[in-house]
């Protein structure tokens, strides 16, 4: 106990003169140099605000403008072409979101049918068709391309040489089977 205790290596007589890494201790001018750096930050930040908010607000204007336009000409129609005209405007709505249902109906089954046959699901939106009959050729012909693309690159990486082996058998003169006497 007494030899311990004379080398220091009981808990109590350790030394609390290791402070850590000379770079763990905080610099005098840390904070001065986070300060820059949140100050550059936050001008970046308000730059790309000030840039955003002008898009946005030349978006929003242009659509005063034209909903102001369709205003001024609905104003001067009669009651049967502003209905006339409102219903072309449903009817046009309506064509959009079910081209748009179409779409992501045709990009589901679509993905369904590649994740059937093993194939990467992320390309659902090249081969997706409204008609299943087109869809399946398409599915079929990207199959093809995609799998000579994948023996395409393995064998480039299989590419190489051989390695060099002789045909005869060298003596290798093994310097601790020789002391051995072997």
């Amino acid at each position: 106990m007494y030899e311990k205790k004379n080398k220091g290596t009981l808990k109590e007589e350790c030394s609390k003169e290791n402070q850590g890494h000379k770079n763990d201790v905080p610099e005098k001018n840390e904070g001065q140099k986070n300060e820059e750096l949140k100050s550059l930050i936050a001008g970046y930040v308000e730059e790309a605000l000030a840039k955003a908010k002008s898009v946005w607000d030349k978006d929003f204007e242009s659509r005063i403008a034209s909903e102001r336009e369709d205003a001024a000409k609905l104003a001067t129609m009669s009651s049967e072409e502003r209905a006339r005209v409102e219903m072309e405007r449903r009817q046009k709505d309506f064509e959009t979101e079910r081209q748009q249902y179409v779409s992501e109906r045709a990009e589901f089954e679509a993905a369904k049918e590649l994740a059937a046959q093993n194939l990467p699901v992320n390309f659902s939106k090249m081969v997706a068709d409204a008609d299943k009959e087109t869809m399946l050729e398409n599915i079929a012909s990207f199959k093809a391309e995609y799998m000579k693309a994948i023996e395409a690159g393995l064998s480039q990486r299989l590419k190489g040489t051989l390695p060099k082996v002789s045909k005869e058998k060298e003596q290798v003169s093994d310097p601790f089977l020789n002391g051995l006497g072997m």
